[in-house]
């Protein structure tokens, strides 16, 4: 998947000269990508809201540290003081007052239906039966509050357990009040949370998060407190923790990703030797039972012509979607994505189908073979050093696989990928019963993040957001009803273009159209987010627009932070009961940053 940093991309040769001046090591090491508009990444200017620590462990922590090596501490420092404009990190002692004042007891767990993972069940089904918001009632949705998250995106969609809301920003899991968004406790990771936490569906006492250094934590969900906590191994410094994990039985599943498709961006890089995969942790313990590595580990398949740099395969097929599980037939699903070096592997582009017990393949389908890419094929002045030669299209699964049942009650898979294509599959042996291009596809979908069904309908949300590619041409940005059986389009609703008009309220972002973040479902209610910052509710039966709310705003949010809304992508909406939930402010790619969770209800 063209996964582009979240914050901080740097290229480094391997003998950097480092300027004195901050502006000039900025200059030499960061504004040659981050000021290029056709690399779609963040820009600086729009880095001024992110907290000086946040920045600073991206340097020393995270993803570039080995890349930010060279640069001294006080280097690195000056580099996030200058960004941040000299602000410093948010005060948090600041908004103590949001701390709840009634005291948090067990009960507050059995206050309203919940949405416990990131697809709300085992299934990624995304539909919400607990509901009692309808067609009827939805245009009395009303903005309840608001939370600021102290960074520029929030990115970690929340889950509702009863009358508690938990959503992380940053490094922070939050413990808000579903009613008035008061703050109950806060847990703090050892790195970034992108994810949502996964509730303890069998004792329904605890919460499970996975960070992006794979630290995995158990919590106790009336107060924070750590019941354990454990690390799965880094196979290299480039995989990554990026999607949701699930809990199902004893098992704690954990996907596994890998940036080193933004690696590749050095020329002295040997790419590419990291795998995506699934790790499966005892829930009670934290012991991990297995830790399936998708491709077979890299062997040498070429070398550069002047400066001889070793290039591996294969690599990449990593998962950056939350996998499914049924529990019944005791298998795990998921979508992989693209490799990152020639020659592409028969893993890339996959639905996958894991044994529960052991973690052992059960089958394997490809649906587009030779799809070999990293981020260095769109810089012109490095692609013919690290561009593989097979230059992608990038096509992958972002989007969580999908079980429902067809009107024979029989089990079946739907898959949706970047391409625009749309899959159904046979869980037992991986064969497509039938496939249908909704959208043209991209870099950026297709389809992006995820579906959602309510067993009658498949509901697929198209991005094809404008990233300077042919394709663009024919662009499809809408939602997007499809028939179970056969996949025929039943209804669609096509985005309209407001971006002309649309300014960020944070940095520089720039507005796109097109549905990118997965959407859910209740009733005879469809809900989605669009990069342009709407967010809407349409009908069932026939895709009609019923409600509508533009996020795109600043706010006085419940906790006193500082926040306003942006571009609503990676996140879907969450319902429960009388509640709908929802993210906005995606900074990454180039989009209108933000940082804020609304609730709204019908009451």
């Amino acid at each position: 998947m063209n996964k582009i940093p979240l914050i901080l991309l740097i290229i480094f040769s391997s003998n950097p000269i480092i300027p004195n001046k901050v502006e000039n090591i900025i200059e030499v090491n960061c504004a040659s990508c981050h000021e290029d508009k056709n690399l779609n990444l963040i820009n600086l200017s729009s880095m001024t809201y992110f907290s000086q620590s946040e920045l600073l462990s991206v340097l020393e922590e995270g993803k570039m540290k080995q890349q930010a090596q060279h640069l001294s501490t006080k280097q690195k420092e000056a580099i996030v003081q200058y960004l941040t404009k000299g602000e410093g990190e948010i005060d948090k002692s600041k908004y103590r007052d949001n701390y709840c004042k009634k005291n948090l007891s067990q009960d507050i767990l059995y206050a309203g239906p919940s949405w416990a993972s990131w697809g709300h069940d085992n299934f990624n089904s995304r539909n919400q039966i607990d509901s009692n918001i309808t067609s009827r009632n939805v245009k009395e949705l009303g903005l309840k509050w608001s939370f600021g998250i102290g960074s520029q995106e929030v990115r970690a969609q929340p889950i509702v357990i009863g009358g508690l809301v938990l959503v992380s920003g940053s490094d922070t899991l939050y413990a808000l009040d579903k009613e008035t968004g008061c703050s109950y406790w806060e847990f703090q990771s050892k790195a970034r949370l992108r994810n949502a936490p996964a509730f303890d569906s069998k004792n329904k006492d605890s919460l499970y998060l996975a960070d992006v250094d794979f630290n995995i934590y158990k919590i106790k969900i009336l107060n924070g407190e750590l019941i354990w906590k454990n690390k799965i191994p880094k196979e290299f410094q480039s995989n990554v923790s990026s999607a949701s994990p699930l809990h199902v039985g004893n098992y704690l599943l954990v996907p596994i990703s890998t940036f080193e498709t933004v690696l590749a961006i050095d020329p002295s890089y040997e790419c590419c030797k990291s795998s995506g995969g699934v790790a499966a942790l005892d829930a009670s313990n934290g012991m991990i039972l297995w830790n399936h590595r998708i491709e077979d580990k890299a062997k040498l398949v070429d070398q550069t012509l002047i400066r001889k740099i070793k290039k591996f395969a294969p690599a990449g097929s990593a998962v950056w979607n939350a996998p499914g599980v049924d529990l019944d037939e005791e298998r795990v699903f998921f979508g992989t994505g693209q490799s990152l070096q020639s020659p592409a592997s028969g893993y890339s582009d996959a639905v996958i189908t894991l044994d529960l017990k052991t973690g052992k393949k059960l089958w394997t389908t490809q649906t587009l073979a030779g799809d070999a890419y990293n981020v260095g094929c769109e810089i012109p002045v490095i692609k013919r050093m690290v561009c593989p030669y097979e230059k992608g299209p990038d096509f992958d699964f972002g989007a969580s696989v999908i079980q429902s049942r067809d009107v024979f009650g029989e089990k079946i898979l739907f898959a949706g990928q970047k391409s625009g294509w749309v899959f159904r599959l046979n869980p037992k042996d991986g064969k497509i019963t039938w496939k249908k291009r909704i959208g043209n596809g991209g870099l950026l979908g297709g389809v992006h993040f995820g579906m959602a069904t309510d067993n009658k309908q498949l509901y697929v949300p198209i991005s094809d957001r404008w990233v300077n590619k042919d394709y663009d041409k024919d662009a499809k940005p809408g939602l997007y009803a499809l028939d179970l059986e056969n996949g025929a389009t039943l209804w669609s609703y096509r985005l309209d273009n407001i971006c002309k008009d649309r300014k960020p309220i944070y940095g520089e972002g720039i507005c796109f159209t097109g549905f990118s973040a997965p959407v859910s479902v209740a009733n005879d209610v469809l809900f989605a987010g669009s990069l342009d910052g709407r967010y809407s509710a349409h009908s069932t039966v026939n895709g009609k627009k019923l409600w509508e709310f533009d996020t795109l705003r600043e706010y006085q949010t419940v906790n006193g932070s500082p926040a306003a809304g942006g571009a609503i992508d990676a996140a879907g909406p969450v319902i429960v009961d009388d509640w709908v939930f929802i993210n906005s402010g995606y900074s990454q790619h180039g989009q209108m940053g933000g940082n804020v969770i609304l609730a709204f209800s019908i009451k």
